[in-house]
């Protein structure tokens, strides 16, 4: 039996690293991205991280004391407790139908994620960020806004955050990147469509109208595509008889195209409801509301609601 030996000429052997090392690296890039999880929290809860970047996990607990929510993050055996920028241990405060919400995000792309937190202090918004340096979890923003989103971060661009709030008929932004364990605010041309604000602003003063908006929902803000069935729970908020009064509201993008344009937008917007029957019943409505672009769009709602649902 004759064995046939290969040769291989020294340019194929370079082409064969090259593309083996665009492969590994594609890969880097691809695991690199940064991916929001986020927790909603009414009492105690444990949330699992490494947050130090010695590949390890580490325990982010959320402890209510009393009327408080407390943090401290337990690595290696060594607890870390937070303190707010006033120095304070409390970060936000209880209520019973304004739940907390953990987000971890890695918009630093250094493999350990800043903390985002929004909840209410005195049954107002509040904000804080912290993040790990020098040992320490520092708070370094802490805001009264109500909107807080998070976009570039599907794409090669530089992740940036977005902390915004409500103001008259409008919704205002407030832009941010991370530099050097710190949050610059940067230019950003944006326009009324943008990330789908016109959209969003419509449907929460939608929500706010009801029972009497339900009749004269505007249309406009839906895609064609979503389903009778998430259009009705419109109809089934309303018939709960409740006045809706908006709270605060998270944002990330889900997808992006090969030109790094956001194709898919997930908002997940927080209500309370006050019985109109008995207002001393007050319960919490978080509603999750996709959005997708319509190129045939022009100057309004180019972000359309493809669907909306309610969390449990």
């Amino acid at each position: 039996m004759k064995f046939r030996v290969l040769f291989l000429k020294k340019t194929h052997i370079y082409l064969v690293i090259l593309i083996l090392l665009l492969i590994i690296l594609f890969i880097l890039f691809i695991t690199s991205k940064a991916s929001p999880t986020s927790n909603t929290i009414s009492n105690n809860k444990n949330i699992k991280a490494d947050f130090n970047g010695d590949g390890k996990e580490d325990i982010l607990s959320v402890t209510r004391v009393d009327d408080n929510y407390l943090m401290e993050v337990t690595i290696n055996n060594k607890t870390f407790s937070f303190k707010t920028d006033e120095n304070s241990p409390i970060i936000e405060t209880y209520s019973p139908y304004w739940p907390i919400r953990v987000t971890l995000m890695d918009i630093s792309r250094n493999k350990v994620p800043e903390i985002f937190i929004q909840g209410s202090k005195n049954n107002k918004p509040l904000q804080r960020v912290f993040v790990f340096h020098n040992n320490n979890f520092d708070n370094i923003l802490s805001n009264s806004n109500d909107i807080l989103g998070f976009i570039d971060c599907k794409n090669n661009k530089t992740p940036k955050v977005i902390s915004g709030k409500i103001q008259g008929n409008n919704i205002a932004f407030s832009n941010y990147i991370f530099l050097n364990y710190k949050f610059t605010n940067y230019s950003y041309d944006t326009n009324k469509t943008f990330i789908g604000k016109d959209t969003i602003y419509a449907f929460i003063k939608l929500i706010e109208g009801l029972p009497e908006s339900e009749y004269y929902k505007p249309n406009s803000i839906f895609s064609s595509d979503i389903s009778k069935e998430d259009m009705s729970l419109i109809g089934r908020l309303s018939g709960e008889d409740n006045s809706y009064v908006f709270q605060d509201a998270l944002f990330k993008e889900n997808k992006c195209d090969n030109k790094g344009d956001i194709s898919e937008i997930c908002w997940t917007l927080n209500f309370r409801g006050i019985s109109n029957a008995d207002n001393s019943i007050v319960k919490n409505y978080t509603l999750d509301l996709i959005l997708t672009p319509d190129k045939n769009s022009k100057d309004n709602y180019y972000f359309k609601i493809a669907s909306i649902c309610k969390q449990r």
